[in-house]
């Protein structure tokens, strides 16, 4: 059966479904390609923090080792340019090594770094370092 003009009977309104199928579909993918871009960036982001919360642990570890024999406990040092910051505690770890010299003996004095690094605001992340380092040599004993 046709209903004029070369349409058949039962197919009024077919195009809009069709039409409407398809739309919601491309809306699908639209959302799927957007929350993939999201996450993406995300996981840029969290990859970018990490790394300055681990230069930032780095530096306290240098800082720290800087100023020794002076031992710091718990000392957050300055922010970094990019606002990053550190907290490093040192101690000394009771060992020493003596190395014997020519008339005289010296030792090297060991201690330990821990420095915690925290990303800029508003980020929340840390990374720690832990460093062992000796320090010397140190005269020990007679010295003739």
């Amino acid at each position: 059966m046709t209903a004029g003009k070369g349409k058949t009977m039962g197919e009024k309104g077919s195009a809009l479904v069709i039409t409407l199928l398809l739309l919601v579909l491309l809306t699908a993918i639209g959302i799927y390609a957007i929350s993939i871009s999201m996450s993406e960036f995300d996981m840029a982001t969290q990859y970018k923090e990490g790394k300055a919360a681990l230069y930032a642990a780095e530096a306290g570890v240098y800082s720290a080792i800087d100023i020794y024999p002076t031992l710091v406990d718990n000392t957050t040092f300055p922010a970094l340019p990019n606002g990053a910051r550190a907290t490093a505690t040192s101690t000394e770890t009771g060992q020493s090594v003596v190395m014997p010299g020519y008339r005289a003996h010296y030792r090297m004095i060991f201690f330990q770094v821990t420095s915690t690094g925290q990303p800029p605001p508003p980020y929340v992340a840390s990374r720690q370092i832990v460093a062992v380092v000796g320090f010397g040599p140190v005269p020990f004993g007679t010295m003739y």
